[in-house]
């Protein structure tokens, strides 16, 4: 049938009473948290209860052999299963947090890869989904098991949406404002001609023309100091070897004819700067270095040669600006022909739910009936929408004629009990086998014998899945296989919820009690009738 949660896991966390609730509320909210964290939901804090800062959530899954999507769901991941059909699910929330599988700690996100489409959760709350067109869409798609073609349209879908962001962010980009300043900023520096290190070579040439004379000056008083000091070192050096001969010098005359050597070499190789000026404009080069300046200043640019690393890349900008045309347009080139295979995916999705839409209303409106909607016509339109979206062309709408007028009224006219069957009709039409679906008092609204029969109903499908519902009618509890009861009771001054499982005479005074009395032998004949019939 599909993977079975098994209840209860710990049956140590519950705490049984005998007698029924004290206070408001049965705590049944807390079981359906339960699930909806299994599902990957977020877990409201006030969960946590009175048993400290942290609270734990866990759960035991049974997995039959045909459950091979959800196997292999499990290998991909590699998790391995507890005597090779069992999952235990564990999530830790509060003070301290956790998701466990089979005790190994993993993403809350896979609580929902491995069971978001396994747990289905309905409610009399949900109504308001079936005002929502994506709701709607999932409900026609489901039953005439329109996933693969969904999926293929929606690959197409979201790759035409990529390209448009590409195209409008390549739009941005394409500012041809930009590249005409570029170009000008490009070209003027181009004009100039520069070589690395120029703007510190004109700065000596210009520093050496201005002080010219001085450097004369000072670098002839230079080459006649020297020529004085090579002679007198050089004596210096004569006289220590014809002192080293009657006493101990020890280095003074290695030392002294060194620093000889060294000084005759430095005058030799002395001479003053010419920097090729022989034929240069000094004018001319004070215009150059002006130029210069101004474009490095313009620039931000400290010399010539980080200049010319600007100039580069703002050539590669340009190459980049210059290219973003060409991209756009075999972008929309792309786009037209990903814009026609998408609208052929929707015409094939749309055919599919014109076709599909007969036998659905076929199925929803025999439930309907059964749940005493007698007379009823339901219509489900599929209707074109004026551009493709995340599901294609098409809108579904639910209209009906209660009265029989042949005038058909969307199903937000209907009362909330003609929702509430509307809805549980939606929940049981679904082909799909091997679920846990919980209806959470989705019959408050419908009562007497058509809640007997929705929960016939409900019984049947349970051949094909696990189905939970939680109720306050007699008739729906009697119908099922097993049935718990959640309870509140007030401990030392403290709120204890438990949950458990009734025995068949258990069944029978509970029955009697949801009729309004367990100790009434007329309302316990009533309940073990029901019993026998259910």
């Amino acid at each position: 049938m599909g993977p079975r949660l098994v209840f209860p896991l710990k049956r140590d966390a519950w705490r049984p009473f005998a007698q029924r609730s004290e206070i408001p509320g049965s705590g049944k909210s807390l079981f359906i948290s339960a699930l909806k964290a299994l599902k990957g939901h977020r877990i409201n804090k006030d969960l946590v209860g009175r048993w400290g800062d942290t609270g734990e959530i866990s759960a035991e899954v049974m997995l039959e052999e045909e459950d091979h999507v959800l196997k292999q769901r499990c290998e991909e991941r590699s998790i391995s299963l507890e005597d090779g059909n069992r999952l235990i699910l564990k999530r830790v929330y509060g003070r301290k947090t956790g998701a466990y599988v089979n005790d190994s700690p993993v993403s809350v996100a896979l609580f929902g890869e491995l069971l978001g489409d396994h747990i289905e959760i309905g409610s009399q709350f949900e109504n308001r989904e079936l005002f929502r067109k994506e709701y709607r869409l999932a409900v026609l798609d489901t039953f005439i098991k329109n996933e693969n073609e969904l999926e293929k349209y929606r690959d197409i879908y979201f790759n035409m949406k990529k390209i448009e962001k590409d195209i409008a962010e390549l739009e941005i980009l394409d500012d041809r404002g930009k590249r005409e300043y570029l170009e000008y900023q490009i070209n003027e520096i181009d004009k100039l001609d520069i070589r690395r290190n120029e703007y510190s070579e004109l700065s000596d040439k210009i520093s050496f023309i201005e002080n010219r004379s001085k450097i004369v000056a000072l670098g002839e008083e230079l080459v006649l100091v020297l020529e004085s000091a090579c002679e007198n070192v050089e004596k210096a050096a004569d006289l220590s070897d014809d002192l080293s001969k009657l006493t101990d010098l020890k280095d003074i005359a290695e030392r002294l004819n060194s620093a000889s050597i060294e000084l005759a070499d430095i005058r030799r190789g002395f001479s003053i700067p010419d920097h090729d000026l022989e034929d240069a404009d000094p004018e001319e080069l004070r215009k150059r270095y002006d130029r210069l300046s101004s474009m490095l200043m313009k620039h931000s640019c400290s010399d010539s040669s980080e200049l010319l690393e600007k100039l580069e890349k703002m050539q590669f900008e340009l190459e980049d600006l210059n290219e973003v045309p060409q991209k756009i347009s075999h972008f929309k080139d792309e786009l037209a022909k990903i814009n026609s295979e998408l609208l052929k995916k929707a015409e094939v999705l749309r055919k599919k739910r014109l076709e599909g839409a007969p036998e659905l209303e076929k199925r929803i409106g025999g439930y309907l009936r059964k749940f005493g909607m007698e007379g009823v016509d339901l219509e489900v339109d599929v209707e074109k929408t004026a551009s493709p979206g995340e599901n294609g062309i098409d809108d579904v709408m639910f209209r009906m004629d209660t009265t029989g007028s042949s005038k058909h009224s969307d199903i937000s006219t209907l009362s909330g009990g003609e929702l509430s069957r509307f809805l549980l009709a939606v929940k049981l039409i679904d082909k799909e086998r091997g679920r846990l679906l919980l209806f959470d008092e989705i019959d408050s609204s419908i009562g007497g014998e058509t809640a007997k029969n929705a929960s016939k109903e409900m019984k049947k499908n349970s051949k094909y899945n696990q189905v939970v519902v939680v109720t306050h009618f007699p008739q729906t509890a009697a119908s099922a296989d097993e049935h718990l009861v959640v309870e509140k009771k007030v401990v030392d001054g403290k709120v204890c919820a438990m949950i458990r499982k009734l025995n068949e005479n258990e069944k029978t005074r509970e029955l009697a009690r949801m009729m309004g009395d367990s100790s009434s032998g007329m309302f316990n004949d009533s309940a073990s009738q029901m019993l026998r019939e259910g």
